[in-house]
């Protein structure tokens, strides 16, 4: 998108009609943080506006209307988007602390209760060197992903690239999978209650810090070393970082990241490391896969393997 989308943007949000504005409401979004960031509505799925680092440009992703019970992702992007930090503008701001979360919702939550925070578009798995290098001048970052699996190493994975981070530990109440819309909203937990949980935030254990980053030494992407590289992570177990994947048989399915995927199109085969989208058709490899989810390069999506590894 270009400079002009921040006019759709505000279009989009004078388009907003009530019964969405009622269920933002009720899942703890203020008018105040509506308005301030043009939440809108296209007509099918809520529009959230997300602006470049600079500012000057937006994209969008998008929310599934609440009304809709067919199969489908909750949350996509707008094609041709790129993974980015939803929160620059707060960014900005070098406000004295900022909490990473996991989601777009999540983040408008937090904001409504005047808690400065921004999350990655592409999920809890998604996390740049550029994002973590800009929130150098803030002084207190804390990381609340979600109560799962994926927000565990998710969360492990951005603090290994925000030194002296610490990882908020939601607490069991929430239940399994629960966020930060869950403890404030659904548990109905204050500002000063999710404060506490800040204060009891801890720096990540040694072991998932792992050594010391160093710059990657160039390496020639030889046939030999990608396919010992990827035979040292499992595709399955790198493509459950972007999406949640159901074993069948000798499979994993999984809501396709890569278009509008109303039924799980996705498959992941084990025994051969590729997976195939019976909707859209992607398919390929591990580096195949990362190309699309982090719109890089192939020796970007080697670099990335190789930290994964």
């Amino acid at each position: 998108m270009t400079g002009s989308s921040w006019q759709l943007a505000s279009n989009l949000h004078r388009a907003l009609p009530a019964r969405i504005r009622a269920y933002l409401n009720g899942r703890g979004i203020s008018d105040a943080a509506i308005n301030r960031h043009l939440v809108g509505w296209s007509g099918r799925r809520i529009t959230i506006p997300v602006a470049s680092r600079s500012g000057q440009d937006v994209q969008f992703r998008l929310a599934k209307d609440p009304e809709d019970r067919g199969p489908g992702p909750k949350m996509l992007s707008e094609p041709g988007a790129t993974a980015d930090l939803y929160g620059w503008e707060t960014v900005r701001r070098n406000p004295r602390q900022l909490v990473i979360c996991e989601g777009e919702f999540d983040r408008l939550v937090l904001e409504s209760r005047g808690l400065p925070a921004a999350t990655s578009t592409g999920g809890a798995g998604v996390f740049r060197d550029e994002w973590a290098e800009a929130l150098s001048d803030i002084a207190e970052i804390y990381i609340c992903f979600d109560r799962d699996g994926a927000g565990r190493r998710g969360a492990e994975r951005v603090a290994r690239l925000i030194p002296g981070a610490r990882i908020v530990e939601l607490p069991d109440e929430v239940g399994s999978g629960g966020d930060v819309t869950d403890f404030l909203v659904r548990l109905g937990k204050t500002r000063q209650d999710f404060l506490e949980l800040l204060a009891r935030a801890k720096p990540p254990a040694a072991s998932a810090l792992g050594p010391p980053r160093q710059s990657p030494a160039p390496v020639a992407a030889s046939n030999g070393y990608t396919s010992q590289l990827k035979a040292r992570v499992r595709l399955e177990d790198l493509v459950s970082q972007y999406l949640d994947l159901r074993k069948v048989g000798r499979t994993f399915v999984g809501c396709c990241p890569f278009h509008d995927d109303r039924h799980p199109s996705l498959v992941v085969y084990p025994e051969t490391q590729s997976f195939y989208c019976f909707g859209c058709r992607a398919h390929g490899d591990a580096f195949s896969f990362l190309m699309r989810a982090e719109s890089v390069t192939f020796p970007q999506a080697l670099q990335i393997l190789r930290r994964v590894a």
